[in-house]
């Protein structure tokens, strides 16, 4: 009877050496990309705390305070230029000064 021993092959050290090189390897690629993942977050917390800690906004002009006509202060929209139009608006016969919405109906 034969004891001991799987036949006589040796064990392949070469094999098992690279393949421990294999996993070095591939857990310091882990650690690179977990340090560079790290640094992405610490920049956007930083970034996230000085928008935090900025002061505030200056406080909008008093003008701003109130609501006021678009046309208001541009003297665009008088009569005169609204019923004589401009381009070919000129040469439109359909269109009448009426004040609200100028649906040509027809």
């Amino acid at each position: 009877m034969c004891i001991g021993g799987g036949g006589g092959q040796k064990p392949n050290k070469q094999a098992a050496l690279q393949e421990q090189a294999m996993q070095m390897e591939r857990e310091n690629q882990r650690n690179v990309q977990m340090r560079q993942q790290q640094e992405r977050q610490d920049a956007m917390f930083a970034e996230q705390q000085a928008i935090r800690n900025a002061p505030p906004p200056e406080a909008p002009a008093p003008v701003a305070e109130t609501a006021g006509s678009a046309a208001e202060g541009q003297g665009t929209s008088t009569p005169a230029l609204i019923k004589k139009g401009v381009g070919r608006k000129k040469l439109r016969t359909d269109l009448t000064v009426r004040g609200g919405l100028n649906i040509p109906m027809g």
